[in-house]
């Protein structure tokens, strides 16, 4: 079997795109995201993630102890399912 090309090789140009060819290529894909969190000091609920050059806070309602001043991580998985 061949091996996994890279996406990142791939061109960016409409029309060249994969995404813009009726078939993936036999061999397909190769991906790895990585992402990182990590807790916010004096803040019990809030947290920082950051993935590739982006970064994300997310923190819980009051109601759990939170400040509601950012999406809960569950609101962040919901999301993503819509994308």
């Amino acid at each position: 079997m061949d091996t996994p090309l890279d996406h990142m090789k791939e061109s960016m140009v409409p029309g060249e795109r994969p995404i813009d060819k009726p078939d993936l290529p036999r061999q397909g894909y190769v991906l790895t995201i990585a992402a990182d969190t990590e807790t916010i000091e004096g803040k019990l609920h809030l947290r920082r993630g950051r993935c590739g050059k982006f970064e994300v806070l997310c923190d819980e309602p009051g109601m759990m102890g939170g400040e509601g001043a950012h999406p809960t991580p569950l609101g962040y998985i919901s999301m993503g399912v819509g994308f």
